[in-house]
């Protein structure tokens, strides 16, 4: 054996036959070592043997060791009774005996961490508790099912705060299995496909398992990983790591550099860019709503061959619907929702949520002259094309998409340039252009980096906002009233005239008296011609007062 010291190596002779074991402790001033008939002590550090216990008379020792809290020796039987001395007075010994009508063999024996119990096991079921404290038998209890026949145990440290006795025991079948003490519930399996367990110990300052195979390996294992987490802990480190990963901030550099986002996470990164909350209750809620009336004629409009896209689509156009009523007039939503309906088809609620923020945040300004001339729904880019675009367009502010729009346009001004009419224009921007998407995307950057706050007001589109957790936007982005805006409009016009008209009077009288008073100075002639001129600008305004006021009752009439 080593000394700890000086790591020399010392001959501990003495035994009649091989020891079985050897118990020390870091906090006792003995070592034991045993085989099945003597128990032999030895000082420490010097190993110098100081006492011999012979048990000739009586059945053989399965483990012997110092309580050293108690400052006391006990010698453990496999018939299941306990020898106790105390270290200072070997004549002295006191005994516990095993319960009646135990029929099995003890082979296992182990120490608490604090010196008040011993827990013995064998080919059975069972296992016994000795109260060091009473000097008694404490209890008998039973191991889980698969728990049976122990062939060693150990005490393991209280790492864990819901447990706080806790049993390592490994069996005859070389499966490891960790036991709550207190409930005797398995918290734990240790076990390996192809080899057994043959032994286990725990480090001295009971922060690792060492676990020795049949094959000569040992593996070591951190105590606290045997036991299940706290599930807020767990919860709480889930979020922060999650939110270290899916930080937006960590995947526009990716973006810079490679032009786009790795086709294998692409729908991850998105649902991090966009801060999606995943509200699968309210989710759930407009889910039960059924399908929108709006919508159950899908099939006939759209042609779509795969049933179960067609299906993904109603419904999360039937939750928009739902979520908000306006929406279920927009005739060109299902083109413009189902690019992404089809990026997400496997996940449902991610498809309703992208939705939202998708026009939250980029269709804000789309609707509101909504039924007059509207967005055309464009399929100008292949659907490889597409999602590039849109890492992009997802990874800068809504200001953005206009960029991309305009370098679209800049970039096929030559062939627009020999459009011959409207229509051929038209059929230009509802078709695949031949365009390269990173030609766009680089414009698009040009555009939104060098346009001016007035050409493109950025804070008009506003920065990304995201779902709110638990709940759903409110949709304010709804159509003007265009009777309304025109009704002031044309009265705003109307007092800018008559401000205008007063004034116009006002000069006019002032210009008619001085030129009364000059009317013998100056030739008749320019006197007629000033008024004339002057009479036909008042015509003129009263004119266009009239009407505006025509326009304005017509407007009025027809809102009747």
């Amino acid at each position: 054996m080593k000394r700890k010291d000086d790591g020399s190596v010392v001959v501990m002779e003495g035994h009649t036959s091989p020891a079985k074991g050897i118990h020390s402790g870091s906090r006792s001033p003995l070592v034991l070592s045993y085989n099945t008939d003597e128990v032999f002590l030895w000082s420490w550090p010097s190993l110098t043997l100081t006492n011999k216990l012979r048990l000739e008379d009586r059945v053989a020792v399965v483990w012997a060791g110092h309580v050293w809290q108690r400052d006391e020796l006990v010698v453990c039987f496999i018939n299941g009774s306990l020898l106790l001395w105390p270290s200072q007075d070997l004549s002295t010994q006191r005994t516990i005996e095993p319960p009646s009508g135990l029929d099995f063999d003890f082979t296992a024996f182990t120490l608490s961490s604090g010196g008040e119990w011993i827990v013995g096991g064998g080919k059975s079921h069972l296992m016994v508790t000795y109260s060091l404290v009473g000097r008694r038998v404490s209890q008998v209890v039973q191991l889980p099912s698969s728990c049976n026949s122990v062939y060693q145990a150990i005490f393991l440290p209280p790492v864990h705060p819901r447990f706080c006795q806790v049993l390592a025991i490994l069996n005859t079948t070389g499966v490891l299995n960790i036991i709550d003490f207190t409930s005797m519930t398995k918290i734990k399996t240790v076990r390996s496909q192809r080899f057994n367990i043959d032994s286990v110990s725990v480090s001295e300052d009971g922060n690792f398992l060492a676990v020795s195979y049949a094959n000569s390996i040992t593996k070591v294992y951190p105590v606290n990983a045997l036991f299940p987490e706290d599930p807020k802990n767990v919860e709480l480190r889930n979020i922060k790591k999650r939110d270290e990963l899916l930080d937006r901030n960590k995947w526009y550099p990716i973006l810079v550099e490679f032009k786009s986002y790795p086709e294998k996470y692409r729908s991850l990164i998105w649902v991090s860019m966009l801060e999606l909350p995943r509200n699968y209750l309210v989710f759930s809620t407009l889910l039960d709503k059924g399908m929108h009336s709006a919508f159950e004629g899908l099939k006939e409009v759209l042609k779509l061959s795969d049933g179960s896209l067609l299906k993904t689509l109603q419904g999360t156009l039937s939750c928009l619907a739902h979520w908000a009523p306006f929406l279920s007039s927009i005739e060109y939503l299902p083109e413009l929702i189902f690019p992404f309906v089809k990026f997400f088809h496997s996940n449902r609620l991610l498809c309703f949520e992208v939705a939202v923020t998708f026009i939250m945040n980029w269709c804000r300004l789309w609707f509101e002259f909504w039924p007059k001339p509207s967005v055309t729904v464009l399929t100008v880019l292949s659907n490889e094309d597409w999602v590039v675009l849109w890492d992009h367009i997802f990874s800068n502010p809504p200001s953005f998409l206009p960029c991309a729009a305009a370098a679209f346009t800049i970039k096929s001004r030559h062939t627009l340039l020999t459009c011959e009419d409207a229509q051929d224009v038209k059929t230009y921007y509802s078709q695949e252009a031949w365009i390269s998407v990173k030609h766009i995307i680089d414009k698009a950057y040009f555009i939104y980096q060098n346009t001016s706050a007035e050409t493109l007001p950025k804070e008009l589109f506003g920065e990304l906002k995201p779902m709110p957790k638990g709940g759903l936007p409110i949709f304010n982005i709804g159509p003007r009233d265009a009777r309304e805006e025109e009704r002031g409009n044309v009265e705003r016009k109307l007092r800018n005239l008559s401000l205008r008209t007063e004034a116009l009077k006002h000069k006019q009288s002032k210009a008619t008296e001085d030129t009364s008073r000059l009317a013998e100075k100056e030739e008749m002639v320019y006197t007629i011609g000033r008024k004339d001129l002057e009479k036909q600008e008042e015509e003129c305004l009263n004119s266009i007062l009239n009407l505006r006021k025509r326009h304005l009752a017509t407007a009025e009439l027809d809102a009747s």
